[in-house]
Order: structure tokens, then C-alpha cells, then sequence
């Protein structure tokens, strides 16, 4: 017999402002102070109001849906994600649902949380009929990185970024 411990399932399910508000905001605090430690962002609790807000204007104007994931009740990440939504640039006319914000807490990665929620934003995608599905991430997140490939994703553009300052 195995002495294992067995982990609570990883709820996975849209995002309720008046259940999840406080855990989405104490989420998008921690998010943006992790990519802070990468690269010159604002401080987290500087802009989680207005943030917060853009992500729900996104999902209205794209057709989109925050999902939060929960394990044993508590919402431990988030993602964002749009169906559809276009570049401004005529030679990329397609529409794709994008990625705006995937984020778990650090102290619960490794667990299948990041999975779970990118499997439920290409589930959600192909839903609303997107045929494409795209993101973003620093290239200094290189963990992020490897999750992503790991999930079928490759490369698509490059964005290269120089300090003026």
C-alpha cells in the first residue's frame, strides 16, 4: 500500500468580482511585483485598481473571461484571456484570442495549476470559435517559457526592448 497524499482537484472556473475580487486583486499585486524583479514595472499595488479594470474592459470589448484556479477553496492563480482580437497591422488581418495574464502563486507552481488554467483558456477559445491562440512573456521568465513550449506553443515575434535612459 502507498503512503501517498492525494491533493485536492484544481477548480478551475470564471472569475465572480463579487467572490473572487479580493483573491484576483491580492493576485494581480503579487503578478506584477514578480515581473517587477524582471524588468521595470510599476509596483503592483501602485496600479491594481486600474489594472484590474482593463481586464475586465478587455473581456467585454474581446469577448473574453477571467478564470480563476482554486485549490481546496482558495484561488491560488488567474488568467485572462480575449477570443478575439486582432493586430492594427493589415498584414496580420486574423483574428486569435490572446493571453493577457497567466499567473500562479510561487508557492504553488509545479502543482498543474498553470496547466490547468491554460487548458481551460484554449477550451473557453475554441469555444467562442478562435482559431489561434497567442501570448506574451518576458523573455527573463524563462520557467514560464518552458511551461508554454511544453504546451505546444513556439515562438511567433520577437520583441527586442532597449532603455533609453
Amino acid at each position: 500500500m502507498g503512503c501517498g497524499l492525494t491533493l485536492p482537484a484544481i477548480d478551475v472556473r470564471s472569475y465572480d468580482a463579487g467572490l473572487d475580487g479580493d483573491a484576483l486583486r491580492a493576485l494581480v499585486v503579487d503578478h506584477q511585483d514578480f515581473h517587477r524583479a524582471l524588468e521595470a514595472w510599476p509596483e503592483g499595488k501602485a496600479i491594481v485598481d486600474v489594472y484590474v479594470a482593463f481586464l475586465e474592459t478587455e473581456c467585454a470589448r474581446h469577448d473574453g473571461r477571467i478564470l480563476v484556479a482554486a485549490l481546496g477553496g482558495e484561488v491560488i492563480g488567474f488568467i485572462c484571456v480575449v477570443a478575439s482580437t486582432r493586430n492594427d497591422s493589415p498584414d496580420d488581418p486574423a483574428p486569435f484570442a490572446w493571453v493577457h495574464d497567466v499567473f500562479v502563486r510561487p508557492d504553488r507552481r509545479g502543482q498543474g495549476v498553470g496547466r490547468s488554467l491554460l487548458a481551460a483558456a484554449e477550451t473557453f477559445a475554441r469555444g467562442q470559435g478562435a482559431q489561434t491562440l497567442r501570448l506574451g512573456e518576458l523573455d527573463r521568465n524563462a520557467r514560464a517559457r518552458a511551461l508554454y513550449r511544453v504546451l505546444g506553443f513556439r515562438d511567433y515575434t520577437r520583441v527586442l526592448t532597449k532603455a533609453l535612459s
